[in-house]
């Protein structure tokens, strides 16, 4: 190993050469833990888009399935609506009275139609009409429950009950207890 025969100038130049090795060995070191975090950002985003992609598959499936099932559904749809049109023909010519299929069997498959329409027309207003039995009925339960309320307050407020003694007599009206016992066994309602 060389030497200086200055012990200073030697030690100057040790430190010198430890502080570039330390120098060096931090920016080696920023290097490697950069490329080691370059790698695990590209593997995330590269999972992260594998991910996405079997998502995009997914729905794109799922859109597809959905896209066929409503194509089919609608040309059932208009098989249905095509049978019904006929058995609404062969009805307007059924039993052999409108068979020519002039104008008795185009009559009879208009009133057919037409009733069709009543028909719906009629259900649509029951269910309004039960909407609005039902509408009332709450509005009475509510009310009733209002009243049962009110008459229970006023009930129990001492001004009412010194009414209702004045003008009760009690020779007129017979005791609770007298009522009950006269009764008939079967006809005895208790308070339990």
């Amino acid at each position: 190993m060389p030497h200086i025969e200055n012990n200073t100038m030697e030690l100057i130049l040790l430190c010198g050469a430890g502080l570039l090795l330390l120098f060096a060995g931090y920016r080696l070191g920023r290097m490697i833990a950069g490329i080691r975090a370059a790698k695990t950002i590209a593997a995330k985003e590269q999972e992260l888009f594998t991910a996405q992609k079997g998502f995009k598959t997914l729905y794109e499936q799922e859109l597809g399935t959905a896209k066929a099932e409503v194509a089919k559904l609608k040309e059932e749809v208009a098989t249905l609506t095509q049978r019904v049109d006929e058995y609404r023909k062969k009805a307007a010519g059924y039993g052999g009275l409108f068979s020519s299929g002039g104008k008795r069997a185009d009559a009879m498959y208009a009133l057919l139609l037409e009733n069709e329409a009543l028909e719906e027309a009629l259900y649509s207003q029951n269910e309004k009409l039960r909407q609005e039995r039902t509408d009332s009925l709450k509005d009475q339960l509510r009310a009733t429950s209002y009243r049962r309320v009110l008459m229970s307050q006023l009930m129990n407020d001492e001004r009412i009950k010194a009414y209702v003694a004045e003008i009760l007599d009690e020779k007129a009206l017979p005791r609770p207890d007298n009522h009950v016992a006269a009764l008939p066994a079967g006809d005895a309602k208790t308070d339990e």
